[in-house]
């Protein structure tokens, strides 16, 4: 039996009224993402919360995620109940998805596997159908475990350095006491790699306190993100004095002792080598005749030791001898010229030559037995010539 006019008049009714209701709900509902930044730690997974409020099913809708300087901007599209990657960026390939289980509930979230810090940024998701759009920031930090280490103990003071690689965004050190009072440290030094992160390092001098410990922190507060390592000081450290100083003053006073006795020892000789040189020069004619024909006696300083005395002597006896040799063979000489008008004469002239030289040379050195036992043999043989 076809159902009467007024039935249908009634169920048409309903259901333009339903879709009317869906209309209404549908306009009245807003997407919501997280007004705070969502942050996430370099190589985790991390979830993009944005949903309908109230919230209705978007099962049939198209959600469109875009992030706004990339080329193409689509991080996700999914339509028809099913994600759509021909318009995806290639840098999301596979890193992406939505909860289609919670689409009916209004939940659009998208998640993205295995973070990189170039994923952080500002992104948008979009409902066409329903002319929806929000926006949701994305931050992501890399963080390091900090290393301490005594670079330096100077009388009771102690320097430790704390440094920590791999940083981002750029983070600040602290310095803590056992208390957890922070301490007076010196300037951060920053270095930013060709990877983006940063390395940072700190120096802080500390002093002997009731605990000894002390604290590295490092810290970003834009990713909240904190890590501190402590350390024990023993207190051998504080007492060890410092000696570096004194034993570079020590090395200093024996280098310029050594060039001051080398320049010493150097005067020295010098001054003796010109002493034995004038001497040597003054030596080698100890005798000077007078006008009359006898020899006098040069005068010499006589204030010279015997080891300065020993090589004139040595060196001035053969110039003696063959002097000797050559007074004798003109004493003779004039002995046949003469006659022996003369010999009284010439015999008091030799001894006074042979008493003459030996006095210099007692100044010199002694007269040896040799010297007389020759004296007498040529006394001899003067006196057999006559």
């Amino acid at each position: 039996m076809p159902p009467s006019n007024g039935l249908l008049f009634k169920t048409f009714s309903v259901l333009l009224l339903i879709q009317n209701c869906e209309v209404c709900v549908a306009e009245q509902s807003e997407l919501i993402c997280s007004h705070q930044p969502i942050v996430a730690l370099a190589g985790d997974d991390v979830i993009l919360p944005c949903y309908l409020d109230p919230p209705i099913s978007a099962s049939s809708e198209t959600v469109v995620w875009t992030r706004p300087g990339l080329d193409p901007k689509y991080i996700h599209f999914h339509q028809d109940g099913r994600p759509a990657n021909l318009f995806q960026n290639p840098s999301y390939y596979l890193r992406t998805r939505l909860f289609e289980d919670e689409l009916q509930n209004g939940n659009v979230s998208m998640k993205i596997f295995r973070v990189k810090i170039s994923d952080a940024g500002k992104y948008f998701c979009f409902l066409e159908s329903m002319l929806k759009e929000a926006s949701i920031q994305l931050t992501v930090g890399v963080v390091s475990t900090p290393i301490i280490e005594v670079v330096s103990n100077n009388s009771r003071r102690v320097v430790l350095q704390c440094e920590s690689k791999g940083w981002y965004p750029e983070p600040e050190v602290v310095w803590l006491d056992g208390e957890g009072n922070l301490l007076s440290a010196g300037p951060t030094e920053t270095v930013r790699g060709p990877d983006d992160l940063y390395t940072v390092s700190s120096r802080v001098t500390v002093e002997k306190r009731h605990s000894n410990n002390f604290t590295c922190r490092v810290q970003q507060k834009d990713i909240n993100q904190t890590r501190e390592t402590h350390i024990y000081v023993p207190d051998d450290l504080f007492t060890v004095q410092s000696s570096p100083d004194w034993i570079q003053i020590i090395i200093i006073i024996l280098c310029v002792c050594i060039n001051v006795q080398h320049i010493i020892i150097t005067l020295v000789i010098s001054i003796m080598s010109r002493t034995l040189a004038v001497e040597d020069s003054t030596n080698t004619h100890p005798f000077i005749f007078g006008t009359k024909g006898k020899p006098k006696v040069q005068k010499h300083n006589v204030n010279v030791n015997a080891a300065q005395l020993q090589p004139l002597v040595e060196g001035n006896q053969q110039q003696e001898d063959q002097r000797e040799q050559l007074d004798r063979v003109q004493r003779l000489q004039t002995e046949e010229t003469s006659g022996a008008g003369n010999n009284t004469e010439d015999e008091r002239q030799k001894r006074f030559e042979n008493t003459e030289r030996c006095s210099v040379q007692r100044h010199q050195r002694k007269c040896s037995s040799s010297d007389g036992e020759l004296g007498g043999r040529r006394e001899e043989e003067w006196r057999k010539s006559l």
